[in-house]
């Protein structure tokens, strides 16, 4: 249950997004790779590749650039302008146009789905949605990113996010997660989660 103090940060943190779509219309722009160099950065990207497993998504994929780090097959970005981006820059892998909250991909439809900081932009109330969609899309596993909330106050896209992960958040999201088994890493930098599922015929689906 979230107290006085911690309703008030995520409301102003929702007015910052709302306010963002409302003057520049809301569509993410590409990830400045220069970001994708900073050191906290590559940690996050080799912690997912060395936990991605078979066949990988990313769910939020914007340009391709994890992915490909991963060597991952398939993208999906729910801005179009990212996804013809993608398509130019990994001719060999396949991208599409897709929400998070109801993707077409079929159940099982790969062994790892990588949501790397994609929950943060989306409407915390929409946040279960997404992880039971994630969940359902992948065979063995799901790879989860999201900045810590101290250290996302302190970055320039903060005003992208319509939530902070505050401890609070932080505790609802494994309880989301309760029904599979979880294991993660916290620092100040990023929350690192990785969902193992059970085997696809022994599944106590959410």
């Amino acid at each position: 249950m979230e107290g006085a103090e911690e309703a008030r940060r995520q409301r102003e943190q929702l007015d910052k997004y709302l306010r963002w779509v409302r003057e520049e219309g809301g569509a993410d722009a590409p990830t400045h790779l220069e970001t994708l160099f900073r050191p906290e950065q590559q940690q996050r990207l080799m912690w997912l590749k060395e936990h991605c497993e078979g066949s990988v998504a990313e769910i939020g994929c914007c340009y391709g650039f994890i992915l490909a780090f991963c060597d991952g097959q398939v993208g999906v970005d729910i801005n179009p302008q990212n996804v013809l981006l993608a398509q130019v820059l990994n001719p060999r892998k396949i991208f599409f146009e897709g929400d998070i909250r109801a993707l077409s991909l079929s159940d099982s439809f790969v062994d790892t789905v990588m949501v790397a900081d994609c929950l943060e932009h989306i409407p915390w109330e929409d946040v279960p949605k997404a992880l039971s969609e994630a969940l359902r899309v992948a065979r063995k596993k799901v790879l989860i990113t999201m900045p810590n909330a101290e250290y996302a106050t302190r970055t320039s896209s903060l005003f992208k996010h319509t939530f902070l992960l505050t401890q609070d958040r932080f505790e609802a999201i494994l309880d989301m997660l309760r029904d599979h088994e979880v294991h993660f890493e916290r620092n100040y930098f990023w929350v690192l989660i990785e969902v193992r599922l059970l085997d696809s015929n022994n599944r106590g689906r959410h």
